[in-house]
């Protein structure tokens, strides 16, 4: 059974009157299949510059990733890619281009937030990467002075000032990223279909796209229509499954579990977080937390798949939480869910040339309530020639992961010793 409706957000969010399936061939100039933050995101800022856009969604808006993820927002990277890692990987141009983008994700998406005053318990309080060894506090105060480098406003605390940020005093400092924070992920997808549709983009939900067809223009079957457009743009995160095989055989689907325990009275709210910052720590498995609208306490991370997995990752997530804060109630878990995310090997987003005027970004590794919607604004500029420069991304070929089917089973492998070797540097709780 899937957990969409069970998911804390689910609760929270306030009903979306839902687009009609596609019914007849429709035409379009692009034609973006998801309906998560990349696809909303690129068509809106599509429709905005007067491109006729159609977007089809096989379930319903934000029923992927954007509509289960914690909701914070990150404007970086994963923990051991800094500004300075990336010319290595892409070369300068590319590296420049990408970490502006990254270092100014969150107040893309706050900005846009504001400027269509989208209710989405939007909270740019910023966000929080404490270090739960030396060794990584002094990763992290190599990033700052990178980011410090580059003109962008972030902050290294010491061991004080983030014990009394976080509400524990078992990490060694943390590293700060002021235009940060937090959202309501569901709301905040269905704010930008609202706001699609509004610019003119023509949503199409519970319309699965059967496969295409390539003429002069791209063909699109669905089980009740067609549609003609002159470009695609897969926006399928870890969902994309058998639709494309070779985009599927480049990023690694990873299920992730979430928990929302009870909720907390204002003095726990107090001594906990007391800045609302979201906190996602340096751990291989991250330990990631954060207050709910509503004053409950979010967290989750990866469990060894198998039966009850779901039953599994509520003791374990709760007893984490009871580890972190003992003084608090005993943490019980309301809600729970599970969503898969798209993850590549070397923790890069990807820019796939799929086909002629077929493209994929994927892959954007947890980080994607920032990236994908500063991602989908770029690719819009670049489609409609109003960024000179080219693509944030280079454009390539997927690639298959080689022995990927073994790379799925990676966490069951993966999570024992590296929970481990946390609790072995950090001396703190797993």
């Amino acid at each position: 059974m899937d957990t969409f409706h069970q998911s804390v957000w689910s609760f929270l969010t306030r009903p979306r009157e839902p687009s009609a399936a596609l019914a007849a061939d429709m035409d379009a100039d692009v034609l973006v299949c998801g309906g998560g933050f990349m696809g909303l995101s690129t068509a809106l800022h599509l429709a905005r510059s007067g491109v006729r856009v159609v977007l089809v969604e096989a379930e319903q808006i934000g029923f992927g990733a954007s509509g289960r993820n914690t909701g914070f927002v990150v404007p970086s990277l994963k923990t051991m890619i800094g500004p300075d890692d990336v010319s290595s990987r892409l070369g300068e141009t590319y590296a420049k281009r990408l970490v502006s983008l990254v270092g100014d994700s969150g107040n893309i998406l706050f900005d846009l937030v504001r400027e269509l005053s989208f209710d989405c318990s939007a909270e740019q309080t910023g966000w929080l990467q404490p270090a739960h060894s030396k060794a990584m506090l002094a990763v992290l105060e190599r990033r700052a002075s990178e980011w410090h480098r580059l003109g962008k406003n972030v902050e290294m605390l010491d061991r004080g000032k983030t014990a009394a940020q976080v509400g524990t005093d078992v990490y060694h400092g943390a590293f700060l990223v002021p235009s940060g924070g937090q959202i309501n992920p569901l709301a905040y997808a269905r704010a930008l279909a609202d706001a699609c549709v509004a610019a003119g983009v023509k949503i199409y939900e519970k319309t699965r796209v059967l496969g295409f067809e390539r003429t002069s223009q791209w063909l699109a079957r669905t089980p009740a229509g067609t549609v003609r457009a002159e470009r695609v743009v897969l926006a399928t995160n870890g969902l994309v499954g058998k639709l494309v095989p070779e985009v599927n055989a480049g990023i690694i689907p990873a299920r992730v579990f979430q928990i929302a325990t009870q909720r907390y009275d204002a003095e726990a709210q107090r001594r906990i977080l007391p800045s609302r910052s979201p906190v996602a720590d340096t751990r291989r498995h991250t330990f990631a937390v954060r207050w709910s609208p509503d004053g409950r306490l979010l967290t989750g991370g990866i469990v060894v798949l198998g039966p009850r997995a779901l039953e599994r990752a509520k003791r374990k997530f709760s007893s984490r939480l009871q580890s972190f804060f003992p003084d608090i109630e005993k943490p019980e878990a309301e809600f729970s869910w599970t969503g898969t995310i798209a993850v590549t090997m070397d923790s890069y987003p990807r820019y796939f040339d799929v086909a002629p005027n077929m493209d994929a970004v994927i892959g954007c590794n947890g980080r994607g309530v920032a990236l994908t919607t500063a991602l989908g604004r770029e690719l819009a500029r670049h489609y409609t020639g109003e960024s000179k420069d080219g693509f944030i991304l280079p454009r390539e070929k997927p690639k298959a992961i080689p022995m990927r089917r073994f790379a799925e089973l990676g966490p069951s492998f993966w999570l024992p010793l590296s929970e481990f070797r946390d609790a072995q540097e950090g001396r703190a709780p797993v």
